[in-house]
Order: structure tokens, then C-alpha cells, then sequence
């Protein structure tokens, strides 16, 4: 598997509010040998601004000094830095942890994608209200531009939401994770987790991002399937037709956390 991407993200970790899953993915790619060509903020959890000024924190933290891009500050933004990258390096492959403008806006531009990675799309239908089916937040945040990514010829490898939510993390779980980005996702997360306790009285959160990324860093760990999907206009991903995508369709949790916990020590 190739080891170079473009990973575009809308961490907010570092903001008042918003999942931080996204940089415990980037933690993850920093320490588990992956080369990033370029690492791109885009609205979604946060607002692109702060998503910026997230990454670049994170990026700090962890002693990489590659490209910083900004990306999508609100849907149907076609004008971008990652665009602009995007369109002038073709053949990237391409960590898409927010919602889909900047990806849908270079394809229009004549971007040629190697491979786009999400996170998003239950394979099953657990609920009849969102955000879990069939509204998935990055996905809907722009549903133009999820429609034209799954019609374009762009290969896609899908870490389904029912999947994803299966990697979980308690307070507990971040004491062993090591050195300054250990320290730096524990202070980050604390907000994250008290409020799962208060609105759900959960005490572990799901993870989702870390997923994707910890399938680019160890694919063995994980089971992946071929099969179709199409996207609705409402944001549905509806699987069984459709074109042909990949879907992590599993993994043992706890063999992951493991690796991760492993990759910041």
C-alpha cells in the first residue's frame, strides 16, 4: 500500500466544543510511519479557522513540519488551498476525516484521486434518527458533494460508523499514551469524554477516525470487503448497489488501541 496522502480533517481538538477523534487519527499517522504530503483543515466539527490552528498545534506537538492547507470553510466553497493542491499533484491519495467539499470541487476541477478514504456510512441501520442512519454528520454536512464523490470514478475505502463505533476509549485508556502528544490528547479529550457522561452517562466515547487511520498504518488488523453503495440526495449511503467501494468491515478493538497506545510510547 502506498504510504503518501493528503489528510483532510476538521479537528477540534483545541476547540470549546466538537469531536477530537480526528487528532488521535493524526497521532496515529504522525507516530505510525506514514508519509503525509499535506495536512488540510475543513469546517465540519469546528470551523475551518480553528480546524487550521487545531492541526497546526497537533502538528507542533508531534515534531512534523509538513505543508499545512486550508481547506472548505463552509459547503459549496470551490476555492481552496487543498483544491488548488489537489489539482496540481494528481495521483493522491487522500484521508477525508470531514465532509467531502474540497473533494468534490478539485474533481470538478479535473483532479485525478488515487483513492479517498472516509469515515461514515453505517452498513446497518441501528436507528431511525441522526445522526446515525441515515444521517452521518460528515456526510450531510455537504450532500452535493457526497453525491458527486460516490459518482465519480474515484476508488473509495469506507470505515462504516457501526464499525468505527466499536473502537472506544475511556479516561483510562489515554494514562499509558506517552510524551508530549500523549499529554497533549489527554488535556484535549477531557472535555470530550465529561460530556458522554452527561448527555448519553456513557463512560467510554467512540473513537471513529482513529479507525481509518489506524487501517492505513496497520491494514493486517483489520478485515476489509468488497462491495457497492450509492449515495442518496438526502446524505444516505445505501449499501447492496450502486458502484463498487471497500469497506473495513471489521477488527478487534482492543489489538488496536494496543498498537496505537504502542505507536505513542
Amino acid at each position: 500500500m502506498a504510504s503518501s496522502l493528503v489528510v483532510q480533517t476538521d479537528n477540534a481538538l483545541g476547540s470549546p466544543r466538537g469531536d477530537v477523534d480526528d487528532a488521535f487519527a493524526l497521532s496515529a499517522l504522525f507516530r505510525g510511519g506514514i508519509e503525509i504530503a499535506a495536512l488540510a483543515s475543513v469546517f465540519g466539527n469546528t470551523s475551518e479557522p480553528d480546524a487550521f490552528t487545531n492541526n497546526d498545534a497537533l502538528a507542533r506537538v508531534a515534531g512534523w513540519r509538513g505543508p499545512r492547507l486550508h481547506g472548505a470553510a463552509r459547503a459549496g466553497e470551490t476555492d481552496s488551498a487543498l483544491v488548488a493542491h489537489l489539482c496540481a499533484n494528481p495521483g493522491t491519495r487522500l484521508l477525508a476525516l470531514g465532509p467531502l467539499t474540497d473533494v468534490a470541487a478539485a474533481l470538478y476541477a479535473g483532479a485525478r484521486i488515487e483513492e479517498t478514504v472516509l469515515v461514515g456510512a453505517p452498513t446497518r441501520r441501528p436507528s431511525t434518527w441522526p445522526p446515525v442512519w441515515p444521517f452521518e454528520y460528515n456526510l450531510v454536512k455537504d450532500r452535493a458533494a457526497t453525491s458527486t464523490v460516490f459518482a465519480s470514478g474515484v476508488p473509495l475505502v469506507i470505515v462504516p460508523l457501526d464499525v468505527a463505533k466499536t473502537l472506544r476509549m475511556r479516561t483510562s485508556d489515554l494514562a499509558p499514551l506517552a510524551g508530549p502528544l500523549g499529554a497533549h490528547l489527554r488535556a484535549g479529550s477531557r472535555r470530550w469524554i465529561r460530556r458522554a457522561r452527561v448527555l448519553t452517562l456513557a463512560r467510554s466515547v467512540p473513537v471513529w477516525d482513529l479507525v481509518a487511520a489506524m487501517w492505513l498504518v496497520e491494514p493486517a488488523l483489520f478485515r476489509v470487503e468488497e462491495r457497492r453503495a450509492v449515495a442518496h440526495a438526502s446524505g444516505w449511503i445505501e449499501f447492496g448497489r450502486g458502484r463498487a467501494v471497500r469497506v473495513v468491515a471489521g477488527f478487534d478493538p482492543a489489538a488496536v488501541w494496543r498498537r496505537f497506545a504502542a505507536l505513542l510510547g
